[in-house]
């Protein structure tokens, strides 16, 4: 028989395995954009120069790492996206055929997915060494193969080979003894022993209160952090990432008068989900604080494009508090009324008896 209880933590563990894997592909590809802004992204040194070159592939090194941790399907994902935004926004052609080759190396290195405890067996970093040698190989080969389709009347045969060879040479400097190594440095350090991390500094909720909060898995760590506060804090940085790709692709400013108004707007859920909570109404769930915590990061950063509007938006902030600061007021009176109405009533309860 399946109870409510079952029922609810079935849901839980799907939107929380959506919202992980949401939350992950994001990371990686955020990851893969800023880094190769810096260094260049997987493709650069194939598509900037057809001479044979060798150098350390930064990206190549943490785009690998991040798909093993994370998986097949995650770094098939985000590889594609990574690679489709950074072209948009410094390539002045879009070159799909790298998308899918670093989509498919990002699959590639994700079906030998981490797993908690793995390399604390020397043997699976020699493992993990040949499968890299392994899918190494295979990538070069898929190099040769697309560029010999799509480029032959452009390039020579021999380039085309030295494509291969270059991508051969990179990932045997940057990924084949790296990788293993911090694979087994990850092991050693996170997934040695069970740690659940809960600290009030990051939860804002004693242990009571512990279903305001989510963890984020390390190995075999978990730490925990507040839900609606993580929300903010992802909700800025994913703003902060799409208001960036939009000045590098279209080279043009957020505009400040857009800005104003969703910072006005923006906030109205989360203060409503919030509000209602605190005036014991309801009881929100994690996911309205994720996605109230999400909106808010994002009005938050959309308030720096509002400099041309500064008394506006400090008014707006100042309501915004003013708000605020009345629901925890008139919270706290209805709790001590709660508290107050339970103690009269033990009293009559123990004077009757």
């Amino acid at each position: 028989m399946v109870t409510d209880s079952t029922q609810e933590e079935a849901r839980y563990n799907f939107i929380r395995r959506v919202f992980l894997n949401l939350l992950i592909i994001a990371f990686i590809v955020i990851s893969y954009v800023y880094i190769s802004e810096p260094f260049g992204s997987i493709s650069t040194i194939f598509i900037v120069s057809q001479e044979f070159s060798m150098q350390f592939g930064i990206t190549l090194l943490i785009f690998t790492f991040f798909s093993i941790l994370a998986g097949p399907l995650q770094g098939f994902i985000s590889g594609f996206l990574g690679e489709f935004l950074f072209q948009l926004a410094f390539y002045e052609i879009l070159y799909l055929e790298w998308c899918f080759i670093i989509a498919i190396l990002g699959l590639l290195t994700g079906i030998y997915k981490y797993h908690p405890l793995k390399y604390h067996d020397l043997t699976r970093v020699l493992y993990t060494f040949i499968t890299l040698i392994i899918i190494s190989f295979i990538i070069s080969g898929l190099i040769i193969g697309i560029e010999y389709l799509l480029y032959l009347d452009q390039f020579s045969t021999e380039i085309i080979f030295i494509f291969g060879l270059k991508y051969l040479l990179q990932a045997s400097i940057s990924i084949l003894i790296t990788i293993p190594a911090l694979l087994f440095i990850y092991d050693k350090i996170l997934a040695k022993d069970k740690k659940h991390l809960y600290y009030m500094i990051l939860t804002h909720h004693p242990l009571s209160a512990s279903d305001h909060t989510f963890y984020l898995k390390f190995g075999r760590t978990k730490i925990y952090f507040c839900s609606r506060c993580s929300g903010v804090i992802i909700g800025g940085l994913v703003a902060l990432f799409s208001t960036y790709l939009i000045q590098k692709i279209y080279q043009v400013e957020f505009n400040a008068e857009l800005a104003l108004i969703l910072c006005i707007i923006l906030p109205l859920p989360g203060i409503i989900d919030w509000g209602t909570q605190r005036l014991l109404l309801r009881t929100s769930t994690t996911e309205s604080r994720l996605f109230t915590g999400f909106i808010i990061g994002t009005a938050l950063h959309y308030m720096s494009f509002t400099y041309k509007y500064y008394f506006f938006t400090l008014l707006i902030l100042t309501i915004y508090f003013t708000i605020f600061f009345i629901l925890v007021y008139l919270g706290h009176k209805k709790e001590l009324r709660l508290l107050k109405e339970e103690s009269d009533k033990i009293s009559v309860e123990e004077e009757y008896y």
